[in-house]
Order: C-alpha cells, then sequence, then structure tokens
C-alpha cells in the first residue's frame, strides 16, 4: 500500500490557481460548481465554496490516480473513493486528506481489508482477507499490524488468541474441523540473521513459534 504520488495540488487564492471554469461569487472567488485544469496538469470538477475544494467533486491526477468523493475546505473528507497509482483501491471515510473511520481497500494482489482506519493506516477492528490463500484475519489492528485479539481463520481450522506487532503471540488455541482444539502459546524465538556484506551489522530476527499445551475435544452443541 502507497500513497506515493496521491498528493493533490492545494489551490491558494491568487497562487497557481491554473485555469478555471465555472462559477464565481461577488468576491471573484470560485464558488459554485467548477472545473479546473491544476498548473500540475491534474484536474477538478466539482464544487467550490469560497475559493475552496468542497463538496462533491472528481480529483485526476495526471499518473492515472483518481479521487471521487466528498471535499470540506480544500480536503477530502467524508466518503470517498481514490483509485491509487499501484492500482489499488480504496473506499470510505476521510478526514482532511487521510483515510479515516471505516473503509475498504482492495489490494493490486487481490488482497482485501475492510474495517476501521486511523490516519491513513489499519486501526481498530477490521477483517483482511488474503487472496492466495482465502485465509482471513478477523481482530484488532494498531498502527497498520495486528495486535490485540484476534483470529485467523483458513480452510479447515482457525486459530484464535492474541496478536502483536503482526505476529501471534502468548497464549490462543487452534481449532480442527475434525473436531478437537489444540491449546498453547506462541513464543518468539530469537535469531541472528547473516549480514549480506562485511560492513552490514546482523540483524536479530525474532520468530513465532507455537508451543502446544494440551489437546481437547470441542463440545458438541446440542440442540433441543
Amino acid at each position: 500500500m502507497s500513497d506515493i504520488g496521491s498528493e493533490e495540488f492545494e489551490e491558494d487564492e491568487g497562487i497557481n490557481l491554473g485555469t478555471y471554469e465555472g462559477d464565481r461569487n461577488e468576491a471573484e472567488e470560485r464558488h459554485g460548481f467548477g472545473k479546473t485544469t491544476l498548473p500540475n496538469s491534474d484536474t477538478y470538477e466539482g464544487q467550490y465554496e469560497h475559493g475552496k475544494r468542497h463538496g462533491n467533486g472528481t480529483y485526476r491526477f495526471k499518473n492515472g490516480a483518481k479521487y471521487v468523493g466528498e471535499y470540506s475546505k480544500g480536503k477530502k473528507h467524508g466518503q470517498g473513493t481514490f483509485w491509487y497509482p499501484d492500482g489499488s483501491r480504496y473506499e470510505g471515510g476521510w478526514v482532511e486528506d487521510r483515510r479515516n473511520g471505516h473503509g475498504t481497500y482492495y489490494y493490486p494482489n487481490g488482497d482485501t481489508y475492510e474495517g476501521n482506519w486511523y490516519e491513513h493506516q489499519r486501526h481498530g477492528q477490521g477483517t483482511y482477507t488474503y487472496a492466495n490463500t482465502r485465509t482471513k484475519y478477523q481482530g484488532t489492528w494498531m498502527h497498520g499490524k495486528r495486535d490485540g485479539s484476534g483470529e485467523l481463520i483458513h480452510a479447515n481450522h482457525r486459530y484464535v488468541g492474541s496478536f502483536a506487532e503482526d505476529n501471534p503471540q502468548g497464549s490462543g488455541k487452534y481449532k480442527f474441523d475434525m473436531g478437537c482444539e489444540q491449546h498453547g502459546e506462541y513464543k518468539l524465538e530469537e535469531k541472528l540473521q547473516e549480514a549480506d556484506t562485511e560492513e552490514d551489522e546482523q540483524i536479530t530476527v525474532y520468530t513465532p513459534k507455537w508451543k502446544c499445551h494440551r489437546v481437547t475435544e470441542i463440545a458438541a452443541v446440542l440442540s433441543d
């Protein structure tokens, strides 16, 4: 996920405004509906208020990216869809030009994330689906990483437990469709990674390792 190339050109009254066709108010500010070609060749078509993009509009970037949605005082604010230069797409909430609130992100490799966002990052409750395996993570996110309680749902089993820094850590259990549970915990195993050259330093890599404590049978749910 990259936001490189998705920064909009700011329109400051009297400075680098580009060409404009549309409505104006008594003060000759851009006000109402208008079309603008900006100095960097980006274009905007939509609503203005007192010289700022405000209301619904479409902003097209010269690199092929596009935003369609709501603006407030010159910034993406409210609900909108952004098509990014790398082929990904975000549909959801915005606050002052950044992904905030609930939204869905479609990644170039086919992965998807639906859930809460804060300051452009996955943050809060959300579901990430991996396209290649159809594995899903449902749970808590913090600053773009899996962190807190969650579930990794695979084709015929699932892991339920705690996560930290994007990895399973601490107590948890595997639930298998065959009717049993494996209880245990993840601990980080420390390993030194050799440097590529003599000038580089060794890197310490932490890998989560599963340790099983016991296996139990999943109790059947009796129906009346």
